[in-house]
């Protein structure tokens, strides 16, 4: 990085921790001052940079354009120029989305629409974006994970895990007794598809106050998309695709957590003395509402997908999951999938982001949660090395092979490397891909009379004590060389704009 760029992220970063510092001081205020740091050269240069380094600037909008072109016929400074010209005077208006339809995995016939707006908009989107964020990150809550700066899916079921740990222990040393009892899995239909645009602006003007960004906003709302030579409009939801539909997305999901707030994020004072923060608030609330005997709902949420611990008996989670149902449309026009969501025994386990989650019975202490990998999910890592060593692959070098084995078993290991009882797995999956690479070189090698001096595994350049199929510099990947561990929600770090200057973290 130049000195340019540093300096452009220096001025974009004083920028963000100010607007973080006066969310979180103001949290029911709005900003009404942004459009001129939101056109500024150098917030437009860092959002072009962002976008000319991800993989999707090869990818061209309904204008045909991406960023190599841009670079070859205008270049970059030329375009942001241009680009902040027409947005000074009012000229910029989004173009349609191209709609693209991605297979969803293991659904034969199903797709999920993907939006794919010009440069021209994600350049905008991405400026639009490094002002806006800081703003409604400040008031985030601490149980939504889901496309949010310095969080992912593992911190999610590592809070959960925590959630349903039991505290108490019965006279035996043992823990009988779970937190909760219940579970409620959410699932949305068409959750990005059917937000409500009027509703999702009216939660953007509560803490934005500048009408030329929220107008801009709308118009990416209602921009349309491109099908098949059509332009269709969208009255109803966020593109997904777009740089700052993730934002939106979360802004609008918000009121998932906001119905929980008394469990959640205590931000009444209910008693003039209380001086703790919300969250600790939160978890005074469900201790008395415990013993008092009454329900307790904790929800845990990533992006349109979430889950709600419940603390009472059956009748009174079904009661709410009918009640939340109508929570959503009524808040944000969104309708819950009833065949989908459902009820569940966390002692008979639950699926979540990929994993399954469960109280197991420990003859030494007693229920424990687990997080583990799902059969199904085991066996689709089979059924793609399968794939890939049938015999209609034999033209394949060994190399080639493994060049394409390699990424998608250290990309499912690292997935489910935090998960109870990953070395086991990990090794007997080892021991298959091994055997059907073996297989597949008999069948490659049928003519040679001499296979055991051909066809033999040799010891690993980085584990040496192994012996591996290898080829040259080309190697197979072994699940087993990942550490196996529980993940630890202190590895998720704050983004930059939240630390203060001066503390031992920033």
């Amino acid at each position: 990085m130049d000195s340019g760029d540093q300096a452009d992220q220096a001025w974009l970063l004083g920028i963000q921790r100010k607007l973080y510092q006066w969310s979180s001081t103001n949290p029911d205020d709005t900003y009404g001052d942004l459009w001129n740091w939101i056109i500024d050269r150098r917030n437009l240069r860092i959002a072009w940079q962002r976008i000319a380094r991800n993989k999707g600037s090869r990818t061209a909008g309904v204008d045909g354009m991406t960023v190599a072109s841009i670079r070859a016929t205008m270049g970059e400074e030329a375009f942001i120029e241009h680009l902040r010209d027409d947005l000074r005077n009012g000229r910029y208006q989004p173009s349609p989305s191209r709609r693209k339809l991605i297979p969803k995995p293991g659904k034969p016939g199903k797709f999920r629409p993907l939006g794919i707006p010009t440069v021209r908009d994600r350049v905008v989107q991405g400026a639009v974006k490094n002002l806006l964020e800081p703003i409604f990150e400040a008031n985030f809550w601490h149980i939504s994970y889901g496309f949010r700066p310095g969080r992912g899916c593992h911190g999610a079921l590592e809070h959960i895990r925590m959630s349903m740990r039991p505290r108490a222990k019965a006279e035996d040393g043992r823990r009988q007794r779970t937190p909760y009892t219940w579970i409620i899995e959410g699932d949305i239909k068409g959750c990005f598809d059917n937000i409500d645009h009027h509703k999702l602006m009216q939660r953007v003007r509560a803490r934005i106050g500048d009408i030329k960004v929220t107008r801009l906003l709308g118009q990416f709302l209602k921009a349309g998309v491109l099908a098949e030579g059509i332009v269709l409009p969208t009255a109803y939801g966020t593109p997904q695709g777009g740089v700052i539909s993730p934002l939106l997305a979360n802004i609008a999901l918000g009121v998932i957590e906001e119905r929980y707030e008394r469990w959640t994020h205590h931000r009444q004072k209910i008693r003039a003395h209380r001086s703790c923060d919300p969250v600790t608030a939160a978890m005074q609330a469900r201790m008395t509402d415990r013993k008092a005997g009454r329900p307790v709902f904790f929800p845990i949420r990533y992006a349109d997908d979430f889950i709600v611990l419940v603390a009472g008996t059956r009748e009174q989670a079904e009661h709410e999951k009918a009640a939340l149902a109508g929570y959503l449309l009524e808040t944000m026009g969104l309708e819950l999938s009833i065949e989908k969501t459902r009820v569940s025994d966390p002692t008979e386990g639950f699926d979540f982001l990929g994993h399954r989650v469960r109280y197991k019975w420990h003859p030494r202490f007693g229920y424990m949660p687990r997080i583990e990998i799902p059969t199904e999910k085991r066996a689709d890592i089979r059924y793609k090395v399968k794939q890939l060593t049938l015999r209609s692959t034999v033209g394949w070098s060994l190399t080639h092979l493994l060049q394409k084995l390699n990424p998608i078993l250290r990309g499912w290991g690292n997935y489910f490397r935090f998960c109870t009882g990953a070395s086991d797995l990990f090794a007997n999956i080892d021991h298959y891909v091994g055997d059907r690479i073996w297989r597949w070189l008999m069948k490659k090698h049928q003519s040679l009379s001499r296979k055991k001096t051909i066809i033999r595994r040799l010891p690993s350049r980085l584990r040496p004590t192994r012996r591996v199929w290898r080829k040259g510099r080309t190697e197979q990947f072994l699940l087993s060389s990942l550490t196996v561990q529980r993940f630890r929600r202190g590895w998720m770090h704050a983004p930059a704009y939240a630390l203060v200057p001066g503390k031992p973290d920033a």
